[in-house]
């Protein structure tokens, strides 16, 4: 492997632990939130570490596409940013209250915009693609009865 490509591969790691911790905060402070009837001080901490991790992963296939010009995506990874994408949404709606919600909402919807147009591969229809593919590979491993 080149350097540039043992780069790659460090960044891709650090950016899929960062993803999964992010993550792990989201959901436990979901329900944490949930189970205790109030919102947890702790949704600030979640938002800006799901909001680094979606970066991360739109800069990450944005480069990849403009600069490398190839890019390999996994089911595992286009799942992952979408639910980063939610968790972002979600959190944003629980950190912030007033007009501010509103703009982080809408800096939210205007950052997935820009990530469609800069690397349309991390698309949702190529997450439904991707589903079906994988949903037909199932059927086709099954053994029939």
């Amino acid at each position: 492997m080149s350097i540039a490509e043992k780069a790659l591969a460090l960044v891709f790691l650090v950016l899929v632990v960062l993803s999964l911790l992010a993550c792990l905060s989201f959901v436990s402070i979901s329900i944490s939130s949930f189970l205790t009837t109030g919102l947890s001080h702790y949704w600030n901490t979640c938002f800006l570490l799901c909001s680094t991790a979606l970066a991360g992963w739109i800069i990450l296939y944005a480069g990849q596409l403009r600069l490398g010009g190839g890019v390999m995506i996994c089911l595992n990874n286009l799942m992952l940013f979408w639910f980063l994408a939610l968790a972002v949404l979600i959190s944003a709606l629980a950190r912030f209250s007033g007009p501010q919600r509103y703009v982080a909402v809408l800096i939210w919807g205007l950052t997935l915009v820009a990530s469609y147009v800069a690397a349309p591969i991390i698309g949702p229809s190529n997450l439904i693609l991707l589903l079906k593919v994988k949903r037909s590979k199932a059927k086709a491993a099954r053994p029939h009865v």
